[in-house]
C-alpha cells in the first residue's frame, strides 16, 4: 500500500517575504517595505526554506541569486499572493455606504486624476471614493489620525521616527517627479535675466526650497512676486506673466509651457511621490486603488517619455490633446471624467 506523505502547507506571509525579498533586491530594502527587522527577514526565509526543505536563494548578498528552486517559487509566489488576494475581495465585498477616502498633495495630476478615479470606477462601481488636498506633512498626520485611508504625497514618510504609526504605515513608490522650469506661453520675462521673477507655493511645499538652491548654487539671483495658496493661484500667476515657476509634467496646462534649454535655468532634481496606507488595509479596496493608481502613473510616464525628449524644450506646448487622450490608453470616449 503506497503511503502519501502529505505536503506542507506554505505560509503565504513567509511567501510575501521572500517576493519582497526578489523585488527590493536584498534583505534590508524587504525590511524597510515590510517594517521587519532584518534579522526577522532572515528568519522567515530560513522557514520558508524548512517548509520547501531546499535553499531558495545561491546567494544572499547583492546581487541576490536565486537557486533553481528559487526559480520555481518565484514564478507561483505572486499568483498564489494575487488568488488571496482575489479571494478575499470577492467574499469580503466593500459595504456601498463606506468610502474610501483619499488624500492627494494639491499638485498631483489635477487634470488626471479625476479620469483615472473614474476608469477605477468603472470595475468597481459599488466603490464611492471621497478625496481630499493638502500638503504633506498635514495629510500624513491626518492619515496617522484615521481621517483618509489612502494619502499620495512626499516620499520617505515611514523613515520618519517623529510619526507615531510610521512603523505601521505601508509606503509604495509612485513616482520619480520631475521638477521643470515653467513660463507663461506669451511671457515677455527674459529668463536668463537676473534678479528672476518667481511665482511660488508657499515655504511648506517642497519644490519651493528645491529650486531656490538650485538658483544660488547656479549664481543666480530672484524676486518671488507671488506666492501661491494652490496649485490652481501658481498656474495662474504664471498665465499672467508674472514670473516664473517650478511644476511638475503633471500639473502642467493650457497657457503654460516649459522654459527652454537656453534660459540658463539650473537644471532641478526629481523628488519622489509615493501612496502611504495602513499595513493592515483601513478599506478592502485600498491594494485595489493602489495597484491601478501605480500602474496609471506609469503609462502615463511612458507616453509623455514617448512624446518628445526627456526635457522638453520651450517651444514645444503642451497640446490640448495630451490632457484630452486616454490616461492610461483605455478610455478614448470624449473624456468619461465623472465627478466623483
Amino acid at each position: 500500500m503506497l503511503i502519501m506523505m502529505p505536503c506542507p502547507d506554505i505560509d503565504l506571509d513567509l511567501i510575501r517575504c521572500f517576493l519582497t525579498v526578489v523585488e527590493s533586491g536584498g534583505f534590508t530594502q524587504a525590511s524597510k517595505r515590510l517594517h521587519v527587522t532584518q534579522s526577522g527577514i532572515t528568519l522567515k526565509i530560513q522557514r520558508l526554506q524548512e517548509q520547501m526543505k531546499c535553499r531558495l536563494f545561491r546567494r544572499t548578498v547583492k546581487p541576490l541569486e536565486l537557486s533553481h528552486e528559487g526559480e520555481i517559487v518565484l514564478g507561483y509566489a505572486r499568483r498564489l499572493l494575487d488568488l488571496n488576494q482575489e479571494m478575499v475581495e470577492r467574499v469580503a465585498k466593500p459595504k456601498k455606504d463606506v468610502a474610501l477616502r483619499l488624500g492627494v498633495v494639491d499638485h498631483f495630476g489635477p487634470q488626471l486624476l479625476p479620469m483615472w478615479l473614474a476608469e477605477f470606477r468603472e470595475s468597481f462601481p459599488n466603490v464611492k471614493i471621497v478625496s481630499d488636498i493638502g500638503v504633506t506633512h498635514e495629510l500624513l498626520k491626518d492619515l496617522e489620525d484615521d481621517k483618509f485611508d489612502l494619502v499620495i504625497a512626499s516620499a520617505g514618510y515611514t523613515a520618519m521616527g517623529e510619526y507615531k504609526l510610521a512603523p505601521s504605515i505601508q509606503e509604495t513608490h509612485l513616482q520619480k517627479e520631475a521638477m521643470i522650469w515653467v513660463q507663461s506661453e506669451s511671457s515677455k520675462i527674459d529668463p536668463s535675466k537676473d534678479p528672476l521673477p518667481l511665482v511660488m507655493f508657499g515655504p511648506k511645499c517642497r519644490f519651493r526650497p528645491i529650486a531656490l538652491e538650485a538658483l544660488q548654487k547656479a549664481g543666480r539671483t530672484w524676486q518671488i512676486v507671488y506666492v501661491g495658496g494652490s496649485l490652481n493661484s501658481v498656474q495662474t500667476g504664471v498665465q499672467a506673466d508674472l514670473g516664473l515657476s517650478v511644476l511638475s509634467p503633471l500639473s502642467l496646462t493650457q497657457g503654460i509651457v516649459i522654459a527652454g534649454n537656453s534660459s540658463g535655468l539650473p537644471t532641478l532634481p526629481t523628488a519622489d511621490l509615493a501612496i502611504y496606507s495602513r499595513g493592515t488595509p483601513s478599506h478592502l479596496m485600498v491594494p485595489r486603488l493602489t495597484a491601478f493608481l501605480v500602474e496609471s502613473v506609469a503609462a502615463w510616464e511612458a507616453d509623455y517619455r514617448s512624446s518628445g525628449p526627456a526635457r522638453v524644450p520651450g517651444s514645444v506646448k503642451l497640446g490640448e490633446d495630451r490632457f484630452s487622450s486616454s490616461p492610461r490608453g483605455v478610455m478614448n470616449k470624449k473624456q468619461k471624467a465623472t465627478k466623483l
